[in-house]
């Protein structure tokens, strides 16, 4: 009895232990197939980016106003600082008034330019006149004229012939002063042209005496003050912009075999270890995080030592509704599917709610 008790104990605790083996096997090639083949690509050194807008003037002067504060957000279009105006109003006010003088001068010169026209056209008449009168009384000769009278005539004529070289050359600077060609229009003619571009270039920089947000956004950690002196080309004010946010994963040259561009992955951040993102490979750095770096490495000394290098890997994080709020500079674990069943997802897919792709 005690013998055949024992048999079926045996044979019970073969088949459990049988079973459970079935199991650990089961197990090892699952996480084989997962981990040990590489389908599998993660990394924890992978960031939340975003776009990082550096406001400078385009133009130098005290600031007057300061309507932002620090990590206030903004919309695209929004009054952040404005920079005294006085000195680009009286430009403005000089460029107006040197333009109205500039036309005032032109039409002037034009309506002398139609006078010498005239005046000319009238010497050459006189000179004619004066031509004709001369050779008849020639002709008649002293018997009907006096040397004096012939005399008077032949002044008049070369008179009238140096008034016609006077106004031809009065005719010829007045040409000149309106660009060569008086019959073209008033605003194309270069004198004015020029006084509008004045004109143009005083507006353009009063209006930018005022620094507008160019997207919507985040203003950074620190804002100028009240009478602070601004200056063209320097950077006045950070901002981050709040939609594209991306993940940067910097992943290992000897990863990237397998990695294509819309295969899916999983993105959890350090800040939501609960909450998980579902993402797409964007795009592929065409370099190495090194060859960017201030200092690039130099590898041609003597003492030269291989380092694994990292490439930045772009993924493009699905929208969610009830995502909790994306910060740049947070610290993410990315987890990329490069099996050859994994679907490569197009550029164009979305998410539903519940955070499914939808193609």
């Amino acid at each position: 009895m005690t013998d055949k008790l024992h048999l079926k104990l045996d044979r019970a605790t073969l088949r459990n232990l049988g079973l459970t083996l079935v199991l650990v096997f089961a197990t090892l090639a699952t996480g084989w197939s997962l981990f040990g083949s590489g389908d599998i690509v993660e990394t924890e050194n992978a960031y939340v980016k975003a776009d990082k807008v550096s406001l400078a003037p385009e133009v130098s002067g005290v600031v007057t106003k300061v309507l932002v504060s620090a990590n206030q957000a903004v919309s695209k279009g929004q009054l952040l600082i404005q920079i005294d105006r006085t000195a680009f109003e009286l430009a403005v006010t000089e460029a107006e008034a040197r333009l109205s003088q500039v036309r005032n001068d032109l039409l002037a010169r034009r309506a002398e330019y139609a006078e010498a026209e005239a005046a000319l056209q009238q010497a050459r008449k006189d000179a004619d006149f004066y031509r004709r009168q001369l050779e008849r009384n020639e002709k008649l000769g002293k018997v009907a004229f006096s040397e004096a009278e012939l005399d008077s005539a032949r002044q008049q004529l070369e008179r009238a012939r140096a008034q016609i070289t006077i106004n031809a050359e009065k005719l010829s600077s007045l040409r000149a002063e309106l660009g060569g060609d008086p019959s073209v229009a008033l605003e194309e003619q270069a004198d004015l042209k020029v006084a509008q571009a004045q004109l143009d270039k005083a507006s353009y920089q009063l209006s930018r005496t005022r620094i507008i947000a160019p997207v919507d956004g985040t203003i950074a950690n620190t804002v100028p003050q009240v009478g602070e002196m601004a200056t063209a080309g320097i950077n006045l004010l950070n901002m981050v912009g709040s939609s594209g946010l991306w993940v940067e994963a910097n992943l290992k040259e000897t990863e990237l075999a397998q990695v294509r561009t819309g295969q899916q992955a999983e993105v959890t951040l350090d800040a939501y270890p609960d909450f998980e993102w579902q993402a797409q490979v964007d795009s592929m750095s065409p370099v190495s995080g090194s060859e960017f770096a201030p200092t690039p490495p130099q590898n041609a000394s003597g003492n030269w030592k291989k380092v694994v290098q990292r490439v930045p890997v772009r993924l493009r994080l699905y929208p969610l509704k009830e995502a909790p709020p994306l910060r740049a500079g947070m610290s993410a674990k990315v987890r990329i599917d490069t099996s050859e069943d994994a679907k490569v997802v197009s550029a164009r897919a979305s998410t539903d709610a519940s955070g499914r792709v939808v193609l």
